[in-house]
């Protein structure tokens, strides 16, 4: 298949992390209700939590992802490497002994995505790619955002209401986060953007490790995925051709309804 297209990414990560433990059993979120009290520190607030994910120009990181999507439940497990950048640059691939089972990079996005043992080969807009691979309609960008704790880009002023030690913040789009204090600093607890709930689970120093999604909205895709994030790594200078595959002349094209089919991240699923 032409220049091994793991290298830059598997090095810098030191191989692939094992399967993660099942499932957070962790309650969902319950955000605080009520008009609480205006929170005139929101925006202080907001740019001290988000300091280091803002900061990450280039995310790196191994990713578990396990739990279910669409209204069949279709299971979606897999263990990938990703690198993941401001930029809406993506590489992402799911490792296994010989050929991968899934391969994926593309630039300012727009991807090429690969299943190098069925030889199929797949162009389009990296939103639309792991929209039919996940239900989640996210480009590289948003997916940067959400999983080193940035939620999205603030589109307007910041601002909040006060629940006791609890707040939340708008971010604008409809975006809202909600923080709790604990011994006098801010921690970001959830967040609700695109339909979405957000819970952030757990942390390993300045980035989550547990990052649970769930959709609230009827209107979109119903899932729930939990994201469990080793080896993370940020501002790592990439070569280029991380975020480029070779395509085989022989690879035969397939569309986005055939991975909405099958969704092939596990292991050996194949499209018929």
């Amino acid at each position: 298949m032409g220049r091994p297209i793991r290298c830059a990414v598997s090095l810098l990560l030191a191989g692939v992390c094992a399967a993660g433990a099942p499932a957070c059993a962790a309650r969902r979120y319950v955000p605080p209700a009520g008009p609480g009290t205006p929170f005139d520190e929101a925006a202080t607030t907001w740019t001290a939590m988000t300091a280091r994910c803002r900061d990450a120009r280039v995310f790196l990181a191994e990713i578990r992802v396990d739990g279910w999507v669409g209204a069949s439940r279709q299971r979606v497990p897999a263990t990938m490497h990703g690198a993941l950048t401001r930029g809406d640059d993506i590489y992402l691939e799911v490792p296994a002994p010989g050929r991968s089972v899934v391969q994926m990079a593309g630039r300012a996005g727009r991807a090429v995505f690969l299943l190098p043992r069925d030889e199929r080969v797949l162009r389009a807009a990296s939103r639309d790619i792991v929209e039919a691979l996940t239900g989640l309609r996210w480009g590289a960008r948003d997916l940067l955002n959400v999983l080193s704790g940035c939620v999205s880009d603030p589109s307007a002023a910041v601002t909040g209401q006060r629940y006791g030690r609890r707040a939340a913040i708008e971010l604008g789009a409809g975006v809202r986060a909600w923080a709790r204090q604990d011994a006098g600093a801010w921690h970001l607890d959830a967040a609700s953007r695109d339909g979405l709930l957000v819970e952030y689970l757990a942390r390993d120093g300045a980035f989550p490790s547990v990052v649970r999604v769930t959709s609230t909205a009827t209107d979109i895709t119903p899932l729930a995925l939990t994201f469990r994030l080793t080896q993370v790594q940020a501002n790592v200078e990439l070569d280029p051709d991380t975020f480029v595959l070779n395509v085989p002349d022989t690879f035969v094209p397939m569309t986005l309804e055939d991975l909405r089919a099958t969704r092939p991240l596990r292991e050996g699923k194949t499209l018929p």
